[in-house]
């Protein structure tokens, strides 16, 4: 047993130089960034560590030591065009194996082959599909610029927990590149993507006189030494993003599914804490004229003892909410809800369902909300 040891220690030892290796050799991409320019060039920026040898190498990008991490940025015709600039000019090879952001600036989100490009970065070599998407308003270079570990000390583990915590409060939708791909055009519910923004607290959107969280990414009331933010939601329509959600639009959503943290709605200055504990029933009736979309959901409202609320007027809010809602997205040709998941079995053959045309009989359609509140001391 003893003779095993120094081989163990040896094989140790031989393990971590490898590691060592692939460090020096590899840079590892923590976060892509893609801007559209109104000529039409594309600007891709990745996020890597700044190691000593990252370092020492000349880069036709950007070099910025920002906590541990710098940005290379490379500019080109086409999306391809720019990444292949950017692998001619970095110091090392770039692993894409460790993203854990995809940043795209909306103007690029907004063009037609906006599913075209996701197809393409999910083609590039090693990546990680699982990483989130983000649809950045203004520069999505800048947004990556100024992203920097503000709680620990690892970029990769503070951007995924961070979107994990307000995803899971409600507040964004936790949807991937691989979810992305696969729904955009392609599936019976259109994929919503995060949407962030670079603050620069100058100005901050007026919220709603209901609900302070009816606000967007860029305009948050708030102060802090983080310029960058993710909130609420951006919405597609088949082909690209259509618009935008609010905070509080998206945790709706995650009430509709089924499960929120962070919906709190205020009555006469008492915050009451609304949730679900399963998903709401859709239905679609596809014989009337216009089509009618039906929602049904049950919840409950927790109060603080002694502060019971108006039951009555509670489900009148979120009745009103969720219609409001369920409007925007037919404005936005946005189905983020899932409606055609339960219009498509209504249907034989692939050929009935196309014929359909089911997004124009979707924004078109007439809207149903029931809403049962069952109130009950915290």
């Amino acid at each position: 047993m003893k003779r095993c040891i120094p081989l163990l220690l040896i094989s140790c030892l031989l393990l971590c130089g490898c590691a060592d290796r692939q460090v020096e050799e590899e840079l590892l991409v923590i976060v892509l960034a893609i801007d559209q320019a109104d000529s039409g060039k594309v600007s891709v920026a990745v996020k890597v560590p700044a190691n000593s040898s990252a370092a020492g190498g000349g880069s036709g990008g950007q070099e910025q030591d920002q906590a541990g991490y710098m940005q290379l940025e490379a500019t080109g015709q086409s999306f391809s065009d720019a990444v292949s600039m950017l692998n001619a000019t970095t110091p090392r090879q770039l692993n894409f194996s460790q993203v854990r952001e995809i940043v795209i600036g909306e103007a690029a989100a907004k063009q037609p082959d906006f599913g075209p490009l996701l197809q393409q970065i999910d083609a590039l070599p090693r990546f990680r599909c699982s990483a989130a998407v983000i649809i950045c308003r203004g520069s999505a270079l800048s947004f990556s610029e100024k992203q920097k570990p503000y709680v620990g000390m690892r970029l990769s583990r503070y951007a995924e927990n961070t979107l994990a915590n307000y995803a899971g409060k409600g507040f964004t939708p936790s949807t991937d590149l691989c979810s992305g791909v696969r729904d955009l055009g392609c599936g019976f519910r259109d994929p919503l993507f995060i949407l962030g923004a670079v603050n620069d607290f100058s100005a901050s959107q007026a919220p709603g006189e209901n609900n302070s969280l009816s606000a967007q990414a860029g305009f948050l009331p708030r102060k802090s030494a983080e310029p960058v933010e993710t909130f609420g939601a951006a919405a597609t329509d088949g082909v690209c993003v259509s618009g935008c959600l609010t905070g509080y639009e998206m945790a709706l959503i995650h009430l509709l599914q089924g499960h929120v943290e962070a919906l709190s709605i205020q009555q006469n200055g008492t915050a009451l804490h609304i949730t679900s504990s399963f998903p709401a029933a859709l239905r679609v009736d596809l014989s009337a004229r216009p089509a009618v979309l039906g929602l049904s959901l049950q919840c409950s409202a927790q109060y603080p003892p002694g502060y019971a609320p108006d039951e009555e007027a509670l489900q009148n809010r979120l009745r009103e909410d969720l219609t409001g809602l369920l409007r925007h997205l037919q404005a936005l040709r946005c189905d983020g809800i899932g409606f055609g998941d339960a219009a498509v079995r209504q249907f034989l053959t692939v050929q009935d369902w196309e014929r359909l045309q089911w997004r124009r009989v979707y924004s078109e359609a007439l809207v149903q909300v029931e809403v049962d509140v069952r109130c009950r001391e915290m």
